[in-house]
């Protein structure tokens, strides 16, 4: 028996080896309709492609095999929801080649996440220097308006201060929470009726984007909860809490939106890299 163990432990390991990098390398495609009357008919298929917590990572050579499996989405926008570096990162290049790949084919409008705003004044305007060279469009808690013919629609990209994910000594758990008056401080008031999609990085004040007037929210953060537990969903959020509520997927709050990338980087298990396609329907 013994014998029989020892030769088995190499199999073994290679294939704990083998699924380990299918679940860590094996992108998983996600696809959401989310249909609206306050969706204009010009906007009607309108495809948004959605990348999250990429944390400079690596798939194969030149990461050709995550470009081609978006190029094969075809979207009309990409957003990214943050946490495209780790704060540990010295080298960015990845997301930046992934910035200039995307740039080159779509408009691409990005906001930043936890990670970026633990990096130092310089890096962070660095980067910003560029991924505005590549052509990406930066939203520092700002609206752009998205056209088609006459019709609009609003695309908000928010982030708020590390102060509300966690204390100055680095507690999740005594964090300031980020409320309606803060939302406003950023963001003002919404004063039109235009659809209005929101790209922030942290979901779990869903209920305040959506009081706000957000229609559909883009976020991410919680990395699926890294490991993915069937119905129980995933088992632990960045603020070191169990079973996060938003972890991935489609929430609903009334008729506003939210839809939660469970990202790209990071070590995951049961929980593969995440691409999210979504696409526009007008209700009649």
């Amino acid at each position: 028996m013994k014998d029989f163990l020892l030769k088995a432990l190499p199999l073994l390991g290679g294939a704990a080896g083998f699924f380990l990098a299918y679940e860590n390398y094996n992108i998983e495609t996600e696809y959401f309709t989310i249909a609206s009357q306050k969706i204009p008919k010009s906007f009607d298929g309108f495809k948004i492609l959605h990348l999250s917590d990429f944390h400079n990572k690596n798939f194969g050579f030149k990461n050709k095999y995550l470009y081609n499996k978006i190029h094969e989405l075809k979207p009309d926008i990409v957003l990214m929801t943050g946490d495209m570096v780790s704060r540990e990162d010295r080298d960015f290049s990845p997301f930046y080649a992934l910035a200039k790949e995307m740039a080159a084919r779509y408009p691409v409008y990005y906001t930043v996440g936890n990670h970026e705003l633990d990096l130092s004044d310089e890096e962070l305007t660095e980067m910003f220097c560029r991924l505005r060279g590549y052509g990406v469009n930066i939203l520092n808690n700002e609206k752009i308006i998205l056209e088609r013919g006459e019709d609009a629609i609003e695309l908000y990209g928010m982030w708020f201060g590390l102060r509300f994910y966690k204390d100055e000594n680095g507690s999740y758990r005594r964090h300031i929470e980020f409320d309606c008056d803060e939302m406003a401080r950023l963001l003002g008031r919404k004063m039109s009726k235009n659809y209005a999609i929101m790209m922030a990085h942290n979901p779990m004040p869903f209920k305040i984007y959506a009081d706000w007037g957000a229609d559909l929210v883009f976020s991410g953060h919680v990395h699926g909860g890294v490991i993915r537990l069937g119905k129980l969903g995933g088992l632990l959020s960045p603020g070191r809490c169990f079973f996060p509520k938003y972890y991935g997927g489609e929430y609903s709050i009334g008729d506003k939106k939210m839809i939660v990338s469970r990202g790209i980087g990071g070590i995951r298990l049961f929980n593969r890299p995440n691409l999210v396609l979504v696409q526009l329907k007008h209700k009649s």
